[in-house]
């Protein structure tokens, strides 16, 4: 009963074979190396950040972008049009690659949404989050105090236009906290 348990308990797995070009396999050798981990780690986790987002990118119609790039853009603009515009992108850029991407909209896939596509793949912040009686995201980002605000009003527009929930919001030069109230 116990190894029943245990058993069930591990993510299912399934061996595969690959063949990889001499060079490619010695870039993952040393990458593996680098990181710590095994080179089987290391390809579970890009065939992982496939899976789950590579492959929509063009879907999504997303593009990767350099971060003083975006720093420069959000330093042009002041506070107040920066929080209008992310309100506004907010309120339909999320809903529609939500929708493609989960095919549900609810307060669960609009978090996973900032985790994984604004965050850990979009490269814009580490993602943080503490349940209690509320459920308390931080997010910690490398783009100054107008990407928090720009953030804010993303991140506002998308809450209350996907799920209809306010959130309470607190910025700083490098973080966006918010929390959701239970219902």
């Amino acid at each position: 009963m116990e190894n029943t348990i245990r058993s069930r308990a591990r993510s299912e797995t399934t061996t595969r074979s690959f063949r990889f070009d001499l060079n490619l396999s010695e870039v993952l050798d040393d990458e593996a190396e680098r990181m710590g981990i095994s080179v089987n780690a290391l390809v579970g986790t890009i065939l992982k950040r496939y899976a789950e987002f590579t492959r929509y990118l063009s879907k999504i119609d997303m593009i990767v972008i350099n971060r003083e790039f975006i720093v420069s853009l959000l330093e042009s603009l002041d506070e107040q049009r920066l929080y209008a515009m992310g309100l506004k992108l907010g309120e339909t850029v999320p809903r529609d690659t939500i929708l493609f991407w989960k095919k549900e909209l609810s307060e669960q896939s609009v978090l996973e949404y900032i985790e994984k596509i604004i965050c850990r793949y979009g490269h814009l912040g580490t993602y943080d989050e503490v349940s209690a009686t509320n459920r308390t995201i931080v997010i910690r980002h490398r783009i100054g105090r107008k990407g928090s605000i720009f953030f804010e009003g993303y991140l506002r527009g998308a809450l209350k236009n996907i799920v209809g929930r306010d959130a309470i919001f607190e910025v700083t030069d490098s973080s966006v906290k918010f929390d959701l109230t239970n219902e």
